[in-house]
């Protein structure tokens, strides 16, 4: 009998193609990636709060990817974060479990009620941000350290030397990356960030067009980026200036899954503003 078993695994072996299996979830921790029969990854195990992504769809109907950044309140430093992404079969799914995320010390404020250097980070649905640098690359993402594997359609710049992310209100550099070496605050020397921006991904929010570059134009946001922990000495993550943290592991397997075709954008702000408002 046992081998009238196997005669029929082997039969059944040469008939299954090897792509009827290849179409399951991601298992956590692996590489995203499009297969034959799925359009994006996505974790079966994974808890998100789908019903604000609905609500966010709804008013963003052309995007499919939202990295939701949310708090409790516009006064809260810290909250949750996740990736969900819509399937072409029009299902939303959880791309990554829910991660606890810093906000600005002053909390989260809608960008046109904001000021540069007040503390909050900027509550809105902003898109994945592209910057053009000193040097003429366009990108969505950077680092003082190696890319980190993001996928083959975003640009990732490795921080050079030059590298000055410029903040000061009025001027032609506000929230654009100049040729600069060694600037001072407000303007961002970005080696200066060190592991801080091992690497960081632009969010949109004041970037295209710029209002603050000129001299008489409200300065709404400068520098605005998904960045890694900074820690205080007892090791708790600190707020931020007006960015959005996580801690590194959860950074990268977030810079891994943006996919501009699926018109990345990043919603911000608390839970219930996000559901009716951003």
């Amino acid at each position: 009998m046992r081998w009238m078993v196997v005669l029929m695994a082997v039969l059944l072996s040469a008939v299954i193609p090897a792509s009827a299996t290849a179409a399951g979830p991601i298992a956590s921790g692996a590489r995203p990636g499009a297969t034959a029969r799925r359009d994006v990854s996505w974790r079966p195990d994974a808890s998100c709060d789908l019903a604000t992504v609905a609500a966010l769809s709804a008013r963003h109907p052309d995007v499919r990817q939202f990295v939701v950044l949310a708090t409790a309140g516009f006064a809260a430093t810290s909250g949750n974060a996740f990736v969900a992404a819509r399937g072409r079969d029009g299902v939303w799914r959880c791309q990554t479990d829910t991660v606890t995320a810093s906000f600005g010390s002053s909390g989260t404020r809608p960008l046109a009620d904001r000021r540069s250097g007040d503390g909050s980070t900027p509550a809105g649905a902003f898109p994945l941000g592209k910057a053009t640098a000193w040097d003429g690359q366009t990108f969505s993402v950077f680092g003082n350290s190696p890319d980190p594997g993001v996928r083959s359609n975003v640009t990732y710049r490795a921080v050079r030397n030059e590298d000055c992310w410029g903040a000061t209100a009025g001027t032609a550099r506000y929230n654009h990356l100049v040729n600069l070496p060694n600037c001072s605050g407000p303007d961002e020397w970005l080696p200066r960030f060190g592991d801080v921006y091992s690497h960081a991904a632009v969010i949109g929010a004041n970037l295209d067009p710029v209002s603050g570059d000129a001299p008489g134009e409200t300065p709404l946001a400068a520098a605005i980026f998904l960045h890694r922990h900074s820690f205080t000495t007892s090791g708790e993550a600190k707020p931020t200036s007006g960015c959005v943290s996580l801690a590194a592991v959860d950074l990268v397997t977030f810079l891994r899954l943006l996919d501009p075709a699926l018109g990345t954008h990043f919603a911000i702000g608390p839970t219930d503003w996000l559901r009716t408002t951003a």
